[in-house]
């Protein structure tokens, strides 16, 4: 079975995930998957001080893997060696923590799935530069390409499109008062506009924005404390 929820943000917020709201972790075992879309937070210092967080990650019944977010140590993720594994990229944290790396597609339990994660943090300002915010937060152009290569060699279509962040048209347009105010400009989500114009899917899945929230109109969920399984 594969599961997906919203951003953990380190230990903030992985109430969604304890017993009581995720019941159906008791039967499952090694083979099943919880994705977490952005904002794990899991690889925040880079050393030792980690390890309560992977720790309980680790130690769930399942398989845990994430897309990356804008919270994210990029410097110490990339610290980790990539390997393949079901069809794309990955980084192994644990060896029941994988990071989805971006643009890669995935196949689990034959079920195919788009990966892009990143977003851009609109309180950077805020932040400290390789201390709390990473320049990586948003991929570049050839993480893009490398995408739109992946998907042109299975004709363009998958089942499931699991991101951090949603399509620039959709903020705009669903999040109007929300645009108003932080008006940012977003690479990522131009990006995932053409993703959602020129790519056949059946669901996609997001966080970020902190909600719990179906958008039929554009077959589109994001996800905040909500667990929904999806295989």
């Amino acid at each position: 079975m594969i599961f997906v929820t919203g951003d953990t943000h380190r230990l903030m917020d992985v109430k969604k995930i304890d017993l009581e709201n995720f019941s159906e972790q008791t039967k499952l075992t090694r083979n099943d998957y919880l994705i977490i879309a952005g904002d794990f937070g899991g690889v925040w210092t880079g050393n030792e001080k980690d390890d309560a967080v992977l720790d309980f990650h680790e130690n769930r019944n399942y398989t845990t893997l994430f897309v990356g977010g804008n919270h994210e140590n990029y410097d110490a993720l990339e610290r980790y060696p990539i390997e393949e594994w079901n069809g794309g990229k990955v980084r192994r944290i644990r060896e029941h923590i994988l990071y989805l790396m971006n643009g890669q597609i995935f196949t689990i339990d034959g079920i195919r799935f788009f990966i892009m994660g990143g977003a851009t943090s609109v309180d950077k300002i805020f932040r400290i530069e390789g201390e709390s915010w990473w320049p990586q937060e948003e991929p570049d152009k050839e993480v893009f390409q490398e995408a739109f290569d992946n998907l042109g060699k299975i004709g363009n279509k998958v089942d499931y499109v699991i991101t951090h962040t949603i399509p620039e048209k959709v903020r705009r347009t669903v999040f109007e008062a929300y645009s108003d105010f932080v008006n940012y400009d977003s690479s990522v989500e131009r990006f995932l506009d053409l993703i959602m114009e020129n790519v056949v899917f059946e669901k996609w899945f997001a966080g970020h924005i902190h909600i719990d929230r179906e958008f039929p109109e554009y077959r589109l969920r994001i996800l905040y404390n909500g667990v929904v399984k999806i295989g």
